[in-house]
């Protein structure tokens, strides 16, 4: 798959198409770091930040830049008719979501079955939408890899609807069953499934080398493992087996291993440097941590009481460790793609998106180790505004990023008419690179272990 520009027109229309919807993506991100800042004051605090990244932002994501993938493995060029189809799905998708938001906050149940029900409403039209594109396109070398989209569509609408029924606060062992079934179901089924099937072409264009030897075979031998298991573990967990819940979300670790086995020869011989990489590497490291987390878990507990209980565990791992650093590791990289502009604007947005990279994923991956840790809680929340930080340098340098694209094809454009010419950028060499990110680590790694001396400080 190529992720190259078409021509000139074309990629115009992409460019407007993706900057307007990939604007939900954004607000959605800038809620969550609004509610972080005031979590103190607002009402279901800890349901909204879970809730306003992965029902919000990475499903954002994943409506957008799903049909793009899917369009490209097809080999199918999206049409206008095509595009208002999907703008409609996302609409409604949002209004969903924000009624659901609205619900939870304001304890109005019949709000959140509302918005529920338009969420998977809204994703199973996705699904059946990429079903039909798939049934009629030509045969092409990954198109079967769009069968993980389309599986993953049919785990959200049954995911919301648990999801409206955890609402009303059933009594255990219902609650402990349900929020299993819930996270089975939408964090590996809706984002899992499409982030392992994203990967198969997206992780070797990331680092600009060829996709690994029988990628596609072992896709397609994945697929099968990773549907069975959030099946086996979704039902194991409806119907109250905690063996069998917890023998699905193993399984699922094994598919997710033989997965990223082509993944992993492909780093090998191309090592990741620069943020979208790394990120995209350490959600996936994150993942195969929390399904062994999950699994021990379910395997160890006693009652489903106590699966309830030590499942708050697992979300900073999951949330931050895993789906927010997939989604801006992902974004990173394909941001300034979409923008274009030709070689040598690409280069200096990415590098726009680049700045602090090393700085940015060392303060996230080590402050996130510590903060699941049991240390103090002065010493969690000092490291906790570190991390925050990092993530939220995403959002100025998208925008500055696209402020550069911009710019740079409109300077493009006069010189096209006999003024000055676009700037170019000159990329700097290896051993500066280099010695560049060994500062930044060194850096992060010094802020949070200073944060985590003044917080035992104070802890005293």
């Amino acid at each position: 798959m190529t992720l190259e520009p078409p021509a000139p027109m074309a990629l115009r229309d992409r460019t407007r198409w993706h900057l307007g919807a990939n604007a939900p993506v954004a607000a959605w991100l800038a809620a969550v770091l609004a509610i972080t800042l005031v979590r103190r004051y607002v009402p279901e605090s800890p349901w909204l930040l879970v809730h306003l990244l992965l029902l919000g932002a990475v499903t954002n994501a994943i409506f957008v830049w799903s049909s793009h993938f899917a369009d490209a493995l097809l080999r199918r060029r999206a049409t206008p008719g095509s595009r208002r189809w999907q703008a409609a799905r996302m609409l409604a998708l949002n209004v969903g979501v924000l009624t659901v938001v609205a619900g939870m906050v304001t304890s109005a149940w019949i709000l959140t079955l509302a918005g529920s029900v338009v969420v998977g409403t809204a994703a199973a039209a996705h699904g059946i939408t990429l079903a039909l594109q798939a049934r009629s396109a030509l045969a092409s070398r990954f198109g079967a890899t769009v069968r993980y989209y389309i599986y993953a569509s049919l785990a959200l609408p049954i995911g919301a609807g648990l999801g409206a029924v955890l609402a009303r606060d059933p009594v255990e062992p219902w609650h402990g069953r349900l929020v299993v079934a819930h996270i089975t179901l939408n964090l590996l089924g809706w984002i899992g499934l499409t982030v392992m099937g994203t990967l198969v072409t997206l992780w070797p264009t990331m680092l600009r080398t060829r996709i690994a030897q029988g990628a596609e075979r072992v896709a397609r031998q994945a697929l099968p493992i990773l549907v069975g298991s959030v099946v086996l573990a979704a039902a194991g967990a409806l119907f109250g087996l905690q063996t069998l819940a917890a023998a699905g979300v193993a399984a699922y670790l094994g598919g997710v291993l033989w997965a990223i086995r082509p993944l992993a020869q492909v780093a090998h011989t191309k090592v990741p440097s620069a943020y979208a990489t790394w990120s995209v590497m350490a959600a996936l490291i994150w993942l195969v941590g929390s399904l062994l987390g999950l699994v021990t878990i379910l395997a160890n507990s006693s009652t489903w009481r106590s699966v309830t209980d030590h499942l708050g565990l697992l979300i900073i791992p999951l949330a931050a460790g895993f789906a927010a650093q997939v989604l801006l590791g992902a974004l990173s990289f394909l941001v300034p793609v979409v923008l274009g502009g030709g070689p040598n604007i690409l280069r200096g947005t990415q590098a726009r998106m680049d700045r602090g990279n090393a700085l940015r994923a060392v303060l996230i991956n080590a402050g996130l180790m510590i903060c699941v840790l049991p240390v103090p809680s002065l010493v969690r929340l000092l490291v906790s505004v570190l991390v925050v930080g990092a993530f939220a340098a995403f959002l100025p340098l998208l925008v500055f990023a696209v402020l550069h694209a911009v710019r740079a094809k409109r300077v493009g454009g006069r010189s096209d008419a006999g003024r000055s010419p676009a700037p170019k950028h000159v990329p700097e060499p290896a051993a500066v690179t280099h010695q560049r990110h060994s500062a930044q680590a060194g850096l992060a790694l010094a802020l949070v272990i200073l944060a985590v001396a003044g917080g035992m400080v104070l802890a005293r």
